[in-house]
């Protein structure tokens, strides 16, 4: 999005406290924005909704050379979203999450599989299954560290004082590794989450871009320690086309194995997007099938349309 404004940090001592000779800016950025969804197991709810999000960037350069950057995102009313992070050049970054913006760790692999506007297993329902961090991921409080060596992309997560459905738990610590020197376009990937008290998880995935095309193929199993909670393995690919410049194309399929269940969940759907300046538009139709492996459930088919103008 464009930037509305740019204000010193002068003007914003109680926000980022700086020497006199810390050089930075605050960047605002926001848009107008009006979705549709509509789902056929929920046809009395109105479908159409506006978008409530306004957006702060700020940062600047240290003396030492490093860099200092600060984010904050108003949703609703609130801060739901915020992070610090200190940038130490070839020595990676490190990071905090305020609340529920990391980044770090299995964020970075949470879904390699690209989509043109979103992956096929949003606006279906609320529980996003078969994910490396499905059993939980606690990113309020949570520490991160990147770094890049050559070809190599390392990141790392950790709280100390982890979620558990809800509950506070154990400490959480999540790795990710990127290895993109094998060849031109095409990156392998490998994470690892341990939530401390709920299950252990591993993801692996490969994408390749070629041009236009950008294909993945990843698998993420999820496996709970305690014997009533339902072990997942799931297989996830989808493919991306830029059409031009403006108009990109997305289909996927994402199936989930729950252990002791009928069937498997399927969730597959294609994707859209087109932008045109400061007006951007998404579309995607998501179908679920067997939620939850069940062989009775209800197919759920959602339809999703945004337009949103930047200003």
């Amino acid at each position: 999005m464009n930037k509305l404004t740019k204000v010193g940090l002068t003007a914003l001592a109680t926000t980022l406290v700086s020497s006199a000779s810390f050089a930075g800016e605050m960047s605002v950025s926001g848009s107008a924005a009006l979705s549709y969804t509509g789902l056929n197991t929920n046809s009395d709810v109105n479908p159409w909704a506006m978008g409530d999000s306004i957006k702060f960037n700020g940062g600047g350069d240290l003396d030492n050379g490093m860099t200092v950057s600060v984010y904050y995102e108003l949703d609703g009313g609130t801060y739901d979203d915020y992070n610090l992070k200190l940038g130490m050049g070839d020595a990676g970054t490190l990071s905090f999450s305020g609340a529920s913006s990391s980044g770090s760790g299995v964020d970075k692999l949470k879904d390699i599989v690209p989509n043109a506007y979103s992956p096929v297993y949003e606006a279906t329902d609320a529980t996003d299954s078969g994910l490396i961090d499905a059993s939980g991921n606690n990113q309020t409080g949570q520490w991160g560290y990147d770094v890049s060596v050559g070809s190599v992309a390392l990141s790392a997560s950790y709280n100390p004082r982890g979620t558990a459905q809800g509950v506070a738990g154990d400490a959480e610590t999540g790795y990710a590794i990127v290895y993109s020197g094998l060849m031109d376009g095409l990156e392998l990937s490998a994470g690892y989450f341990d939530d401390g008290n709920q299950a252990e998880n591993e993801t692996y995935g490969v994408k390749y871009s070629m041009g236009s095309v950008t294909a993945a193929y990843q698998v993420t199993s999820v496996d709970y320690e305690a014997q009533a909670s339902t072990d997942e393995d799931a297989t996830h690919y989808g493919v991306s086309i830029a059409v031009n410049e403006d108009l990109s194309v997305g289909l996927g399929r994402q199936e989930i194995e729950f252990d002791g269940t009928a069937d498997d969940e399927v969730n597959s759907g294609i994707s859209a997007s087109y932008t045109m300046g400061s007006i951007a538009v998404g579309a995607n139709m998501n179908t679920l099938e067997s939620k939850g492996g069940s062989a009775t459930a209800k197919d759920i088919e959602a339809t999703v349309f945004n337009i949103s103008f930047s200003f």
